[in-house]
């Protein structure tokens, strides 16, 4: 059996996290133009707010459910066999397969849900009056477009991993934000909600053609075959099959969550996507970037019979991003008051909108450790084809979640804040059963607690510093003066982390910076 190369993520890892770093900043700056243009609970008309994320539930289902992650999953653990194998021509006719079934899979599946969206938003915005249900499913039918487009893009992504290339794909959904904010910039004033869905397909037009080089890049070499009779397609959508239904269950308990809160006060659906656009930027930023860069590595050291190095490099993946996850969860909810109102606060946006969104987002982070650490953890289990696991774990997370959510909004009256608190209650379950599970299989344990330990020690050194400062230094007067005291506090808080993080002897922490003063000529190698 060859040898599998070593890989160093650290890296495209740095890049792809650059890179989705700046696509946040773009994310935040759309969502700081969705709160100011429209408010969370002013909104009317076509300039509700909520209307625009509810129709956006069922095509964000279908891309969530059908691709994202989903075509990934199956589709580099089968192409990177082929491609260590050296068997290329095999590669570009399965890849080629996989994108014209994907292709005429979503077209077939969008199009149904274009004439039953009369009925589907039903399942979303059961709360809504019947002017809201009307615009809402105008909307839902011009954004089903979208899934079509990010469908094509998906197996393009696809390829670029396996062959560890991540220029393209990493820069590509700058593209898509893009697209979004020229809708709310140039079509919102006139045209409401309606203008901003127009500005979401131009998006994800913009980033499939962004990618389109990156054929050339790979080699790609297409062939005009449908392939659905080939074992190795057939392997892929078996493989798909459990990862679907694995998603479908999280898909289908946010889309309870938002039929929930239609029949909650107006804005509580904007105000639970606002706060979890920002619960997620870590996750983005870290989490994903990690998952991507080491999905292809973890494919070929899973083809060995010795566990241990497959076992050692999952471990390293997922210390690394607890090591960035933990003090970004601290900062955070230390800091959600000042981060909310210097992103929203403006326009329409109120300083009651701000409240509740930070309360909501502070329920949120309870959760975050946990799902920074599922998408890594699920692809340990595609890398050995194994989809069931990941499938159990959504299951049961997605029980819990909806149960909470029912509860906590209809018996107990916590509002849109218990949906909350029982989404992050649910991802906490669905992550502690793939920790199970994959210490079973392994035969060893995927964290070093005495560094997770240390970790969070400093982490909340860190956070009472931070805190300490922030009483001190006043949070008044313009947007500059504002974004000026934030800015001191996020740079004081990382700061701080690391110099403690190093006096602590975190090696997460060593092997991080030496990284970066390799790359920058600091230091040599011995």
């Amino acid at each position: 059996m060859n040898k599998v190369r070593t890989f160093n993520i650290i890296p495209p890892t740095l890049f792809l996290g650059l890179a989705t770093a700046l696509s946040a900043v773009f994310g935040v700056y759309r969502d700081h133009l969705l709160a100011k243009t429209f408010g969370a609970t002013a909104g009317d008309g076509i300039y509700n707010l909520d209307v625009y994320y509810a129709a956006f539930r069922i095509p964000d289902l279908l891309y969530k459910l059908l691709i994202f992650g989903t075509i990934s999953a199956a589709f580099i653990p089968i192409f990177t066999q082929y491609k260590r194998d050296g068997k290329m021509k095999d590669a570009w006719s399965f890849a080629s397969s996989m994108l014209h079934l994907t292709l005429v899979g979503v077209l077939i599946i969008a199009g149904g849900t274009y004439f039953l969206a009369p009925y589907a938003v039903h399942l979303v915005a059961g709360g809504f009056t019947d002017a809201q249900l009307e615009l809402t499913v105008q909307l839902m039918r011009i954004l089903l477009v979208s899934p079509i487009l990010f469908a094509v893009s998906s197996v393009i992504m696809s390829i670029q991993d396996s062959f560890k290339c991540f220029f393209f794909r990493s820069l590509a959904p700058i593209l898509y934000n893009i697209g979004i904010i020229a809708g709310i910039m140039y079509f919102a004033t006139d045209f409401g909600v309606v203008g901003v869905t127009y500005g979401v397909l131009i998006g994800a037009a913009l980033q499939l053609l962004f990618q389109l080089p990156a054929f050339w890049q790979v080699g790609y070499k297409h062939y005009w075959i449908l392939g659905w009779k080939r074992k190795d397609v057939r392997k892929a959508f078996l493989l798909i099959g459990p990862r679907m239904l694995g998603l479908s269950l999280h898909q289908i308990s946010m889309l309870v969550n938002t039929l929930i809160a239609s029949f909650l006060m107006t804005g509580s659906i904007t105000v639970f996507y606002l706060a979890e656009n920002l619960q997620l930027l870590p996750l983005s930023v870290i989490s994903i970037s990690f998952a991507i860069t080491s999905f292809a590595s973890l494919s070929e050291l899973a083809s060995e019979e010795d566990t241990k190095p497959f076992t050692d490099k999952l471990r390293k993946v997922l210390q690394q991003v607890l090591f960035l996850t933990i003090p970004a969860t601290v900062g955070l909810l230390i800091l959600r008051n000042y981060i909310i109102e210097v992103i929203f606060v403006s326009g329409k946006f109120s300083a009651t909108d701000a409240a509740l969104t930070s309360d909501v987002l502070g329920y949120l982070l309870v959760g975050l450790f946990a799902i920074s650490m599922i998408p890594i953890l699920s692809r340990g289990f595609y890398a050995y084809h194994n989809t069931k696991i990941p499938l159990l774990a959504s299951a049961t997370g997605a029980g819990v979640g909806v149960g909470g959510s029912l509860l906590s909004a209809f018996v107990f009256g916590w509002g849109i804040e218990g949906i909350a608190m029982s989404h992050s209650f649910g991802a906490i379950v669905n992550c502690v059963i793939l920790y199970v599970f994959a210490h079973k299989k392994l035969g060893y344990d995927l964290l070093d607690w005495g560094n997770v330990v240390k970790m969070v020690v400093v982490a909340l050194i860190m956070g009472v510093l931070t805190s300490s400062l922030k009483a001190i230094l006043p949070f008044e007067g313009d947007f500059i003066s504002k974004i000026t005291v934030l800015g001191i506090l996020v740079l004081t808080g990382a700061v701080l982390y690391f110099i403690f993080a190093h006096f602590f002897r975190v090696p997460e922490n060593d092997l991080l910076w030496r990284h970066l003063f390799k790359k920058m000529g600091l230091v040599k190698d011995k």
